[in-house]
């Protein structure tokens, strides 16, 4: 979906500055767009790749309360909890989430780009970089609605990695951040009991 419309919009760029791309490359224009096209949709399908499960991730960030929610009355219905936080501040950690992961994998995109000619170190290393921001952020929602213990705070990074191997799957993606809410929700509940 994005891919087509991003290539739309950069058609429509294009279009925009028909005038000057015409008087530059004459005749060859429609070439020149087709490959302006090509090029963009491919910019737009590696970020979208490449930030997939962060996005993901944010979106469903703001309805996690739900499946914590399903959780807690199912398994841990005798604890007391805090309230979920406000739409706004559900939807400020989604953007919030949106903005660490885009930077993270910014910040390691060169090291992607060499590590893919490493066969399988390319897929390790965002898996890992992905799971890290996954296990950080959801366990970070999950510490938001229970009542803090004096407890060390846990990492969930073996957590996110499972659930960003998961995300890596078509279909069973969908289901990745129900899996790791409840992992971490059930792991940090047993280690506080």
């Amino acid at each position: 979906m994005a891919l087509f419309f991003g290539a739309g919009a950069i058609g429509q760029m294009i279009e925009f500055f028909a005038s000057s791309f015409n008087s530059w490359f004459g005749d060859h224009f429609v070439l020149f767009k087709v490959i302006m096209q090509i090029i963009g949709a491919s910019f737009i399908l590696f970020f979208a790749y490449l930030f997939f499960v962060g996005i993901h991730a944010a979106f469903l960030g703001i309805f996690i309360d739900d499946i914590l929610d399903a959780i807690q009355s199912k398994h841990f219905s005798e604890s007391k909890w805090l309230p979920p936080p406000k739409a706004t501040t559900s939807a400020f950690f989604s953007a919030k989430l949106v903005a660490y992961s885009f930077c993270i994998n910014l910040l390691f995109l060169p090291f992607f780009l060499v590590s893919w000619f490493i066969p399988p170190l390319g897929i390790l290393l965002q898996v890992s970089i992905n799971g890290y921001l996954l296990g950080k952020e959801y366990g970070y929602l999950i510490e938001c609605r229970i009542p803090s213990t004096p407890n060390k705070k846990k990492s969930y990074l073996l957590h996110g990695i499972l659930a960003s191997l998961i995300w890596l799957v078509p279909i069973l993606n969908f289901l990745s951040p129900v899996l790791l809410a409840g992992a971490i929700l059930h792991s940090r509940m047993n280690h506080s009991c």
